[in-house]
């Protein structure tokens, strides 16, 4: 059945990280004195549900037109910048009034295969870090990104009750954003199940990949959810090969034996162990921010909004992934500075005897002229 869609919208979210840290107090200042700058917008509705320490900066970024193959599109480009080194970046497309179903499914298919959505999201990216460059602390542009698209349908033929509306309509099509691939009942019905509610006129599916909102007075405080979800997603995959990656130089280490006595007093696997150490402070800064932001969640609806979010972004698996790369590094860190303090030992011991070697010298040479004396030599 084709149901006609009078209001809505889409948002498509492309998320990077790049730096360890940026100053929003700065990064504000920037932004302000740039006249050709984007300008900066703060959420200013006390009714959010949502406390963040420190609220994100939201920037303007003007407006496109995207190029697709059923036409061009004119989007709405804003970005948040938020103060754990994330920017993101999200294009708005209005849906035309009238739109049906499988029309919404088959944009839904061409924005999922839109290469210029991410050319238009890492430009926008890039031309923003120019700007805030100086606020930002540890410049690091990280290759992986995060990509989400959610859909917010305000207005539509049959929407008085969106339970049976999403009955009614393939959900599971658009938020797969398969246009041609016909889904099973048992996925399909998965998705509608589970679907969030809040009041009988909203609606709430989040799913890995996209979510579908039905927001009648057009609210997007589950769409910040997703979008604060999302930052947090990238941070736990930049974290998980972080670690990684310090694995690896460790093992690589371990391998190349740099230890040798010309760098004895240099404890390379103390480096290591020190980076590690500031990269687990790091983290666990970091993670009880997540915690944290689970506490700060006033609204029991939005709670749980993030707790979906949490569980379809599969945030425990990463925690584990971390916490036994975390484990992993301090034990073998642990074992290396054993062997290496071991060997100091062992160099100082040599060291101590030559020394007395090298003092028992010339009492060697006195006594051998003492004796030469004595017996006439």
């Amino acid at each position: 059945m084709s149901t006609a869609i009078q209001k809505g919208s889409i948002l498509v979210h492309r998320v990077f990280d790049i730096a360890g840290e940026i100053s929003l107090v700065r990064a504000e200042q920037l932004l302000s004195a740039d006249s050709k700058g984007p300008r900066l917008k703060f959420p200013t509705d006390t009714r959010k549900a949502i406390i963040i320490k420190e609220s994100p900066l939201k920037a303007d970024l003007g407006e496109e037109l995207l190029d697709l193959p059923s036409g061009k599109f004119p989007v709405r480009i804003f970005a948040r910048i938020w103060n754990y080194g994330v920017i993101s970046v999200t294009a708005e497309l209005a849906i035309a009034p009238g739109t049906d179903w499988d029309a919404l499914v088959k944009l839904a298919a061409a924005l999922e295969a839109s290469s210029e959505i991410e050319l238009l999201a890492v430009s926008r990216k890039d031309a923003l870090k120019k700007s805030i460059l100086p606020a930002v602390q540890g410049p690091a542009e990280w290759e992986i990104h995060e990509d989400y698209i959610t859909y917010i349908i305000e207005k539509a033929d049959g929407l008085e009750n969106p339970r049976e509306f999403i009955k009614k309509v393939d959900v599971a099509a658009l938020i797969l954003a398969e246009e041609k691939e016909h889904l099973v009942d048992e996925h399909r019905s998965f998705l509608v199940e589970n679907a969030l509610q809040y009041s009988s006129s909203d609606l709430a599916i989040i799913d890995w990949n996209s979510a579908l909102l039905i927001e009648p007075e057009g609210q997007r405080d589950v769409a910040d959810v997703i979008e604060f979800s999302l930052t947090h997603l990238l941070e736990f995959r930049y974290y998980d090969e972080l670690l990684g990656r310090n694995l690896d130089e460790l093992y690589d280490a371990m391998e190349s034996k740099r230890e040798s006595v010309a760098n004895i007093f240099r404890n390379f696997y103390a480096d290591i162990a020190e980076d590690s150490s500031r990269k687990y402070m790091e983290f666990s800064e970091f993670l009880g921010r997540v915690e944290n932001s689970l506490k700060t969640v006033g609204d029991p609806y939005l709670a749980v909004a993030f707790k979906t979010s949490a569980l379809e972004f599969h945030f425990d698996d990463w925690r584990k992934s971390i916490s036994r790369k975390m484990e992993t590094l301090a034990q073998i860190s642990q074992i290396l500075h054993g062997e290496v303090n071991t060997r100091r030992s062992h160099w100082l011991e040599i060291i101590i005897i030559v020394l007395i070697a090298v003092e028992m010298i010339p009492m060697a040479v006195d006594l051998w002229k003492y004796l030469r004396v004595l017996f006439g030599y």
